[in-house]
């Protein structure tokens, strides 16, 4: 079943979404013993017992070492609690063994724990932050590397108290482990309590091949969501739990229901429980026949208490459903009466080719029945209301069950809220600037923030100075501020006046003595609590939230941006570069922005920002990616369907459409001399189907990797990226990555290459533009070829300050070649699209549409400086409803949309919402709705408008990213100003088009 929101029996939860909460059992006297011994854990149930291939998310690299059967990988999962912290224990059946410990631990065999203290708080943050928790459980090696617990997230964290132990096996290995409460900080933790959790188990097999399989015990499909981890509750020895109460089944047998043959269960309910709980009925029915031949309506009324159920009681299940054969019906008439199948069991419709219904289980149905029961004796009847279709009809129930939860939690994610909406319309422009009380002395400046005060600590050392102001060195530094309306320029200047290459450590400390309420770091919550750093990226933003406000560091020159390290360091927010060197008699000038807002909220934040970086800038492609043969395999009706469903303009051809006799994809001198049979052909495609040049055509190009043998081995050999040990490396080290050689687009040398792959596609292909992949930077950050220095870059010891080698950013020594790229595709009028951000702010002038890809979601954070767009997921979409789940998550990132595998995820019988996705010029984002000039996109409801008169028109989509007629979206004036009144289910979307 794929999964919708519209959840059915046992999987309706009423807290985070995902599966109802399991218990946890306590750990009675004698507790058990962290040991690597699990002879004392016989008694505790299992958790999850992963074998087969169902939770198995991974699985990957060489064939040799792919999955092979559950002697290969399985585990059977345990967990206990007590009062002093949770245990877990894992039986793994591995038949090879990888772990060489400490900072690898990911990329051996070991057990992955996610965990979750607050699964019912700020529940519409997927990422983890506050509250969160990820620890990596290593057996270590059997010999030289002993049991480990390292804390990924929140970074920083130490974990004091916690155990670990393991024992090898004849299968595998057996481990165990303890993670106090006292150390999560997750205040004391008795009986009832919800947490969740997921444990990834993960195996490699080869030393060269990271992670290759991996099996999951939380929900599916995978993702790194919050959402999808399984809920527990804290329960007594036995598994028992208050918010437990398992579901009460009513019947013993099943019923049969006629014109004159009601069926009636009854159950008793005392006054604490109708007060404290709330109840779901729900059943299975169906209309009896012979075989699964489609669905009969008003048939079937369901009476509670002398009230008839009706529509407004519907619980997780639209009122109306489509079969996958396309017709749509309604579940349920406007006396109560319900379609049900025409089937000979609870099953059967569910396989029909025609009759079956995508995401749910056609014989079942859930009702809420708050209101409705009373203490004593509650009854239910099943009966037909007759008409002349079902006079005769024989109609059967079964599972009728009463479920519990607590009250005032449950929530209907198939319903459009009711009541008071709130508004939302790009924030109004504010006068600027926002700060006042600005001073400077030295290297610490400050200033008041809505009364808060903030201080800017500067400081910075070298080989021959500590850390302070650099006045006793060879270095002479030099600051200047400038202040804008929006924002504070520091510009640091530093001169070597030695004889020797220097390195300058800078540390810029951000502190609020008030306190800081939240950190972000790269749009990623980081705990204050604790010391951490993590490099800059593609959204190198670092943000304090306060009670009333928001104050953010963002580097702006270069070599700042591309070295930067983001931290939190004793409560404050520091922004760092511990890599800059500079030759004698040079000069060097780094510069960041100080951006003070007046709302403690990120995504005010960023949008303020992106009019500083000029991010907002219009989107007008929408492409599709076609893959392999598919413009010669494909009928062209089928490539039709797939460009006209989507609403694409453009055609990314992938670089797997051109192979050697291997199967293996081409790069290089390879991709320019082969036949490149494919992009001709889908030039043609296009010609023919497109004269007017709607859609245009553009095709894959890569400039830091190379296939071609006789590159790498004569003409180009001293292009090859060298890693600090001066060896060559590949993009991975599995079969199908092997033979792709990274290497630097030198202008004296492979960039010649690269700029004749550019003319290829112009030229010969005569496409229309260039999708750009890995535009920055792929997969190693820093070369340390001999003879290339970008002049800025190299290591330092940070204890001494002293320079142990020179290095090179990829970034910052392709640049100019790639700027130049860049600047001859337009002169030529062509389109170009990268993939990923800029990452440096002389790029982002440039102003490229750019794309993220979303093998894991969160990597959209990455886009909220760059154009928010959405490559669709590789990894998990298989069809049009995993494309719409992915639609619908980038929201919650506040991007837009594009497909990947274009052919498996193209809707076959309908339109897309990306259709009227495009052009985009962003205005503002926003976690679930995007505000552009043209067009608002939300999957959440609201009134929303431009913050004007502007008319417009709505398109609505259901949980299925069908256009529907079923929630109208009215115009409503406030103000003065007209908004869209928008009123949809979960998993429902709305694009309202400015006229």
């Amino acid at each position: 079943m794929k999964k919708k929101l519209f959840l059915l029996a046992s999987a309706i939860s009423c807290l985070a979404g995902t599966a109802a909460p399991l218990p946890v059992h306590y750990d009675v006297d004698p507790p058990v013993v962290i040991d690597g011994s699990l002879k004392d854990w016989a008694d505790v149930p299992a958790l999850a017992v992963l074998t087969g291939t169902k939770k198995l998310v991974r699985n990957r690299g060489s064939e040799k070492y792919k999955y092979s059967g559950d002697k290969d990988l399985s585990a059977v999962l345990k967990v206990l609690w007590r009062p002093a912290g949770l245990k877990i224990a894992g039986k793994v059946t591995d038949n090879v063994h990888i772990q060489q410990g400490d900072q690898d631990i990911w990329a051996g065999d070991h057990l992955d724990l996610r965990l979750d203290m607050t699964p019912a708080t700020v529940k519409e943050r997927e990422d983890f932050g506050e509250g969160q928790f990820q620890f990596l459980l290593s057996p270590g090696d059997f010999n030289k590397k002993a049991p480990q617990i390292q804390v990924v997230q929140p970074e920083g964290m130490q974990l004091a108290g916690a155990q670990i132990a393991a024992v090898k096996t004849s299968y595998g290995y057996d481990l165990e482990a303890f993670i106090p409460w006292e150390g999560l900080n997750c205040g004391k933790v008795s009986f009832n309590r919800i947490i969740a959790l997921d444990i990834f188990v993960s195996d490699s097999d080869c030393i060269n091949e990271k992670q290759q399989k991996i099996k999951v015990l939380g929900a599916l499909p995978l993702s790194q969501g919050r959402s999808r981890l399984q809920q527990l509750v804290t329960a007594d020895g036995s598994g028992k739990a208050d918010i437990l109460a398992p579901a009460k089944l009513l019947n013993s047998a099943e019923g049969t229901v006629k014109k004159d043959q009601p069926f009636q269960l009854d159950w008793e309910l005392s006054a604490e429980d109708v007060k404290n709980k709330a109840y779901l009925l729900e059943f299975a029915a169906r209309a009896d026949f012979s075989v699964a031949g489609g669905f009969a309506s008003g048939m079937l009324n369901v009476e509670v208490n002398g009230k008839m159920l009706t529509a407004d009681q519907l619980f997780g299940i639209p009122d109306s459903f489509t079969m996958r054969n396309g017709e749509n019906l309604s579940l349920i008439n406007s006396t109560g009466a319900l379609t049900l199948p025409w089937a000979p069991d609870y099953q059967a419709a569910d396989k029909h080719p025609k009759y079956s219904i995508p995401g749910r289980k056609t014989t079942e149905f859930v009702f809420n029945l708050s209101g409705l029961l009373k203490p004593g004796k509650n009854s239910v009847i099943f009966k037909v209301i007759p008409n002349r279709r079902n006079q005769k009809a024989v109609l059967k129930v079964n599972f009728v069950k009463l479920i519990t939860h607590p009250a005032g939690l449950l929530v209907d994610p198939a319903r459009p809220p009711a009541g008071k909406l709130p508004f939302y319309s790009p924030e109004a422009e504010r006068k600027l600037p926002l700060y006042k009380n600005f001073q400077t002395k030295a290297n610490k400046l400050s200033f008041t923030l809505n009364g808060e005060p903030v201080q800017l600590q500067s400081e910075f050392m070298s080989a021959d100075s500590p850390w302070g102001d650099l006045s006793r060195s060879l270095i002479r530094h030099q600051r200047q501020i400038e202040q804008k309306a929006g924002y504070i320029l520091v510009r640091d200047k530093f001169f070597n006046s030695g004889k020797t290459d220097a390195g300058i450590m800078q540390k810029h400390t951000l502190s609020l003595p008030n306190g800081i309420r939240k950190a972000l770091i790269n749009g990623n919550e980081f705990n204050i609590r604790y010391n951490s750093e993590r490099e800059l990226s593609s959204n190198p933003s670092i943000i304090a939230l306060t009670a009333n406000g928001s104050v953010g560091l963002l580097p702006w020159s270069d070599a700042l941006s591309v070295h930067g390290i983001g931290g939190v360091n004793n409560g404050n927010l520091i922004l760092a570069d511990y890599e800059l060197v500079i030759a004698p008699q040079t000069e060097h000038i780094a510069e960041f922005i100080i951006v003070p807002w007046d709302k403690a909220n990120y995504w005010s934040w960023i949008n303020q920002t992106r009019k500083i970086t000029g991010a907002n800038m219009p989107i007008t492609l929408l492409p599709g990616l076609w893959m392999g043969s598919s413009a010669t395999r494909l009928s062209a009706s089928r490539q039709r369907s797939m460009i006209g469903n989507f609403g694409l303009n453009a055609v990314i051809q992938s670089n797997n459409c051109a192979r050697d006799s291997q199967g293996l994809e081409l790069r290089g001198t390879d991709w320019i001399d082969c036949p490149l049979t494919e992009y001709h052909a889908m030039r043609k495609n296009l010609d023919r189907w497109y004269p007017d040049k709607s859609v245009k055509q553009l095709v894959y190009f890569h400039c830091f990797l190379e296939t071609t043998t006789n590159n790498i081995r004569q003409l180009y050999n001293r292009d090859l990226i060298r890693l600090a040990n001066g060896k060559t490396t590949v993009y991975g080290s599995s079969r199908g990555n092997n033979h792709l050689h990274c290497i630097l687009p030198n202008p004296d040398g492979w960039g010649k290459v690269g700029e004749q792959w550019i003319d290829t596609i112009f030229d010969k292909i005569k496409a229309d533009g260039v999708f750009w992949d890995e535009f920055s930077v792929s997969n190693i950050k820093y070369a340390y070829n001999p003879d290339r220095w970008d002049n800025v870059s190299g290591d330092i010891d940070r204890q001494t300050g002293k320079v142990i080698r020179k290095k090179s950013s990829v970034t910052l020594l392709t640049q100019p070649w790639r700027i130049k790229m860049v600047d001859k595709i337009r002169k030529q009028g062509k389109y170009l699209i990268i993939n990923g951000a800029p990452r440096t702010q002389k790029v982002r002038a440039m102003k490229i549409q750019t794309m993220f890809e979303t093998g894991n979601i969160s990597s959209l954070n990455q886009a909220h400086l760059a154009s928010p767009v959405a490559l669709g997921d590789h990894l998990t979409e298989k069809n049009f409803d995993d494309a719409w789940r992915i639609m619908l998550r980038a929201l919650d990132y506040g991007s837009l949309y594009c497909a990947y595998y274009t052919y498996k995820s193209y809707p076959r019988q309908h339109k897309a919402m990306t259709c009227w996705m495009y052009p985009f010029t962003p205005i503002e984002l926003h976690k679930g709705y995007v505000i552009g000039k043209e067009r608002i996109i939300t999957r959440i409801s609201g009134c929303f408008g431009w913050g004007d008169k502007s008319e417009f028109e709505a398109k609505v989509f259901d949980a299925n990213g069908k256009l529907t007629n079923q929630y109208p979206v009215k115009k409503v004036t406030h103000n003065g100003q007209n908004f869209a009144e928008v009123r949809i289910p979960a998993n429902c979307a709305a694009v309202i088009i400015r006229k």
